[in-house]
């Protein structure tokens, strides 16, 4: 079995650690020129956790990682809409995390530098049902392989090159933005304080530390596509609480990552002989904070029936395995983004902030069922 994985991040370093744990050769190509992070922090709930037991670098990460308790919902002024305890049934045993996502990285790529085949990608690809006939710009990794896994994320090349004449991302119109800030003993558990078409989550990495995304609908009136991310944030926020009225006028000693949301149209598992992990399977809202934990269990789950099956058979078992989880978790996810552009009305703020009143913070109610329902189970 010849196995060609493209992309070096998160999925792709996962999927590379089982398979060398299984004895399955690979190649590993990355198209930037050297190992490197685009991101400031993430969260991983408790399947991310349990997946990275499996990967076998939970002790690793655990180093670098800052556990968090509990989750609150907030109007942008800070009056508490919800808050749910993390340590409560059904995660007694589980815990949720923050880090870096370099240290993620760096914990993950640990024993694998020398393998991957850096400033590497594909320049045609042949897609057959018994393999795949690669050219690449360099010449490294020409050749033909039994299996191709894209694992080159949200803006997948491969994806897009095996559906030519299909939109395979869908836009919501939610320009956003990322940072990590240093804020002293801020004594802070995850906060997502929502204001109209607009929401800040400050999330912490340790006691000194936050890990900040923020977004807006971009038809709001204070959302200016012609200035930078500092002063669109400083413009957009100005009259939310703490901990955002602590954050903004440190905004100028920070990186700030500017994008937009972004979901696949549709979850892709294969395509005769190239399968698809992480996002470039399954992108969506990152309001379950599933991009590392579904990574983590598509490479998991694809390696286990790689190990066991012919590659025919395992690319079939994969998606029956993941089919009706990652749906859901797309649906679940993209679901309320449908609506962000209407909060600028009073009634429908009043049924959003009602519903999360009723349900509790909207990512803890999914993790539950994520936790609870069978039919959400990964069929390994």
């Amino acid at each position: 079995m010849k196995i060609l994985i493209v992309g070096a991040g998160i999925a792709g370093l996962s999927l590379a650690r089982l398979l060398k744990k299984l004895g399955i050769d690979f190649t590993i190509i990355e198209k930037k020129p050297a190992a490197s992070t685009v991101g400031a922090g993430i969260a991983l709930p408790f399947n991310a956790l349990r997946a990275l037991k499996e990967i076998g670098v939970y002790d690793e990460v655990m180093a670098h990682a800052h556990q968090v308790r509990e989750i609150l919902y907030t109007t942008a002024q800070g009056k508490l809409l919800a808050q749910a305890d993390l340590t409560a049934a059904p995660f007694q045993q589980d815990q949720f995390i923050a880090l870096k996502r370099k240290a993620l990285q760096d914990v993950l790529l640990a024993g694998l530098e020398d393998e991957i085949l850096y400033a590497t990608e594909l320049t045609a690809v042949t897609n057959r049902p018994h393999g795949v006939e690669v050219e690449s710009n360099n010449g490294k990794a020409d050749g033909r392989y039994d299996l191709v896994v894209a694992a080159d994320g949200i803006n997948s090349a491969l994806r897009a090159g095996q559906y030519p004449d299909t939109e395979t991302l869908y836009r919501h119109q939610l320009p956003g933005w990322r940072f990590v800030i240093k804020l002293e003993k801020h004594q802070l558990q995850p906060i997502y304080m929502l204001g109209n078409s607009d929401l800040f989550m400050a999330y912490p990495l340790s006691e000194d530390e936050l890990y900040c995304y923020a977004h807006i609908h971009e038809d709001n009136a204070r959302y200016d596509p012609g200035v930078d991310a500092r002063k669109n944030l400083k413009n957009i926020f100005a009259d939310y609480g703490d901990p955002v009225k602590q954050i903004l006028p440190l905004l100028d000693e920070v990186e700030v990552i500017s994008g937009e949301l972004k979901s696949v149209t549709q979850a892709r598992f294969y395509h005769e002989r190239i399968a698809f992990i992480g996002d470039a399977a399954n992108a969506c809202s990152p309001l379950l904070q599933q991009g590392a934990a579904a990574a983590f269990e598509d490479a998991i789950c694809l390696a286990q029936f790689l190990g066991n099956n012919d590659i025919d058979q395992a690319l079939v078992r994969y998606k029956q395995a993941r089919q009706s989880r990652i749906e859901w978790i797309i649906n679940y996810s993209d679901k309320p983004l449908a609506s962000v552009g209407k909060m600028e009305k009073a009634l429908p703020r009043f049924i959003r902030n009602t519903v999360i009143r009723l349900l509790g913070p909207l990512n803890v109610f999914g993790w539950k069922k994520l936790a609870t329902k069978s039919e959400l189970a990964n069929k390994r």
